[in-house]
């Protein structure tokens, strides 16, 4: 069952999936769940958090500065929507409505802001890498590991996965059909 996502009140506790196909506003969706995470609107949390406790992860180094950059712009934003009073933005016109102080927002916002280059916005392997290097008398692991790998041979590992335990554990017959046989 596809349920539609609100922003608004979407729960930031606990763990929580979202799945989207592009195009669908997953970055403006997750650019608001940001700002609900640093205005500490959310049930789970019990005072606004800073850029560097939140956590942010996607699959590519494009991806990861275009959300940087994405929330950096929608910062800015929703800064100036506290200031004014008001936006044309629904989301950020629900964020004013709801604010017990705008003032006080508005200046969480601007640190916000000025923090964004400390924000926790990675890809995963360079999650991982920061977190083997941050921590690495803990785990054991050098401090110079090469965790970047050979492309080709993790891809070439990655499709005999996907062979052995899509097509080998297919009945015979379908087996045959993908094995052109």
């Amino acid at each position: 069952m596809m349920n539609i996502l609100q922003a608004e009140n979407f729960p930031l506790e606990a763990q929580q999936l979202i799945e989207a196909s592009a195009g669908t506003g997953k970055t403006y969706t997750i650019t608001s769940l940001y700002l609900r995470l640093l205005l500490g609107h959310s049930t789970g949390v019990k005072r606004p958090l800073a850029v560097n406790e939140i956590l942010v992860l996607t699959f590519t180094r494009t991806a990861t500065e275009e959300l940087r950059d994405r929330i950096r712009k929608r910062l800015v934003e929703a800064k100036v929507a506290f200031q004014s009073g008001q936006s044309n933005d629904p989301f950020l016109e629900h964020l004013i409505g709801i604010s017990d102080d705008n003032r006080r927002d508005s200046t969480l916002l601007a640190a916000a802001i000025q923090l964004m280059d400390e924000a926790a916005i990675f890809t995963i392997h360079g999650f991982c890498a920061r977190v083997l290097y941050q921590q690495s008398f803990e785990t054991g692991v050098l401090f110079d590991q090469d965790l970047d790998g050979d492309r080709d041979q993790l891809l070439e590992m990655a499709a005999a996965d996907w062979f052995r335990q899509t097509i080998l554990t297919l009945p015979t017959f379908e087996r045959n059909i993908a094995l052109g046989l």
